[in-house]
């Protein structure tokens, strides 16, 4: 995966780090160290550029390669019919086809796209990615004094990279401050993804497992499973993964074995947690 590579593309050096962006942390893994997240609070006050500058700093990690994936607060993602347009001449079509879509000015915004599998009636469809663009000229301007960026991308196409090659894939992704994710990923593409609402309680240490009830998250999976099933014509994924707190883990496979007749398949270990997966995903774009 090689998104937004209109926006930014530098000169590649030969040591990587994994970043990921999230609301109030960055999460940063060194590539000769996967399995050794450093997680960084952005204090109060403090942006995130600035902060990430401090802790490239602080490891040291000066001239080092980055491989940025944001989270969900730095950008808006739209699926819709793709215009009947040349390629070549859609990238400078997207702000115009995207005006009355987004939530900002459009001369605010930078834009990319990904095709999608066709529609229903085999039309074309694309989703299409749109962040503020001082925001992100303010990351840039902070960080390539000190690091070249090889790529930056988002946390929902990079976590495609996690499944392996052949798979058609139901991931679950629950990052604290964000909304739980449900993805169709096949051949390592997103197809299709669809935010639950209503499940911040699986980030609460406090809550006892056993006061969880799944019955409305199951139901939920059967809604999403049917509509991309029935409606996009996508086919039913073969395996299921899950992205979740190690705490709610266990109870959360047992209800969906119950239900589905499948095991999902855990993705995060005691030092891999949900947040940390972006950013060892967003390093399978490293061209070596």
């Amino acid at each position: 995966m090689d998104w937004f590579p209109r926006w930014l593309k530098t000169a590649r050096s030969p040591s990587a780090v994994g970043i990921y962006l999230a609301q109030n942390t960055i999460v940063a893994l060194d590539e000769h160290q996967q399995t050794t997240p450093h997680h960084y609070k952005v204090d109060q006050g403090a942006t995130m550029s600035s902060a990430l500058r401090q802790l490239i700093e602080q490891q040291g990690w000066q001239h080092r390669q980055l491989y940025i994936a944001l989270g969900r607060n730095w950008y808006q993602h739209t699926q819709l019919e793709k215009p009947n347009i040349p390629n070549e001449e859609l990238a400078q079509a997207l702000p115009w086809t995207m005006r009355d879509l987004v939530n900002e000015p459009i001369d605010t915004l930078l834009f990319d796209y990904i095709d999608l599998p066709p529609g229903p009636a085999g039309q074309p469809r694309m989703a299409v990615y749109s962040s503020n663009k001082a925001q992100l000229a303010e990351l840039v301007d902070a960080i390539t004094p000190v690091c070249d960026i090889a790529t930056i991308g988002v946390d929902e196409l990079a976590m495609a990279n996690l499944l392996a090659p052949e798979q058609r894939g139901l991931l679950l992704h629950k990052v604290p401050g964000q909304e739980l994710t449900l993805t169709f990923i096949h051949q390592r593409q997103w197809h299709f993804s669809r935010t639950i609402r209503g499940f911040q309680a699986l980030d609460d240490e406090h809550i006892p497992l056993d006061q969880f009830v799944f019955d409305n998250l199951l139901l939920e999976l059967q809604r999403s499973i049917d509509y991309a099933v029935g409606q996009l014509k996508l086919n039913e994924p073969d395996h299921w993964y899950l992205a979740l707190p190690q705490r709610v883990t266990p109870a959360v496979q047992e209800a969906i074995q119950l239900v589905f007749n499948i095991t999902p398949v855990s993705l995060t270990t005691d030092t891999l947690t949900p947040e940390s997966l972006p950013a060892l995903a967003i390093l399978d774009d490293k061209v070596v």
